[in-house]
């Protein structure tokens, strides 16, 4: 199988150091180049690409901005100078973040995660959720989440290991989770693979009870 790879940086010194370490790489791959962000929303108008290498600090339009407009589903492997912008570029569900000068060990790890990630052809896209909880960003597999739970302004994201707690609403979250997440009550989203049993207007996981409402009973039903 053959990938699209587009590179996307102002420097041409950087842009070829990427490139002739995807040539180390045993992969089938065609590679794309692109000199600023704007050079690039233009290839990927056309073109759809598998990954992107894609610079932060460019003129006119920068690369986090470029990964915010959802231009491509490519996996995206940010590359920078600035260690800084790791907590923005995780909040927009980057694949990788890697900070120049970049080693080929470094490059050739987050590549290789990179093709084996896109050869698992996982339905849902990302198998994790990036959960910011104050100044820290952690990459949460969707298959340690039992459920998710309303609280004010917040949302508990509740795995066995821990229990996160992240500003944002439930309903922009349900909007993310993959299908094996259903919503049992106006305030809670459950992995159906958590489930043990139902028992009257409760779903039973680890012993613990999650109410179910009458307004989303029979989603909660079909999905299972």
């Amino acid at each position: 199988m053959s990938y699209t790879i587009l590179i996307v940086d102002d420097e041409p010194l950087a842009r070829k150091v990427i490139h002739e370490f995807i040539d180390k790489m045993e992969e089938e791959v065609s590679v794309l180049e692109a000199e600023d962000a704007i050079s690039a929303q233009k290839i990927l108008v056309d073109r759809e690409a598998d990954i992107l290498f894609l610079d932060i600090n460019m003129p006119l339009m920068t690369g986090l901005e470029l990964a915010a407009s959802k231009i491509s589903d490519a996996l995206i492997i940010f590359t920078t100078a600035y260690g800084e912008h790791a907590v923005d570029a995780f909040e927009l569900a980057a694949f990788d973040y890697l900070v120049k000068p970049i080693s080929f060990s470094r490059f050739q790890k987050s590549f290789f995660r990179a093709i084996a990630h896109l050869k698992s052809d996982q339905p849902d896209g990302n198998s994790w959720m990036m959960v910011k909880e104050g100044k820290q960003v952690y990459k949460v597999p969707y298959k340690e989440i039992s459920y998710l739970q309303a609280y004010g302004d917040y949302v508990k994201i509740v795995t066995p290991q821990k229990i996160y707690l992240m500003k944002t609403k439930l309903t922009s979250l349900n909007q993310e989770l993959p299908n094996k997440f259903v919503r049992s009550h106006r305030s809670y989203i459950v992995s159906i693979e958590k489930i043990s049993y139902i028992e009257g207007n409760h779903v039973v996981m680890h012993k613990e009870k999650i109410p179910i409402s009458d307004s989303y009973k029979d989603e909660l039903l079909k999905k299972l």
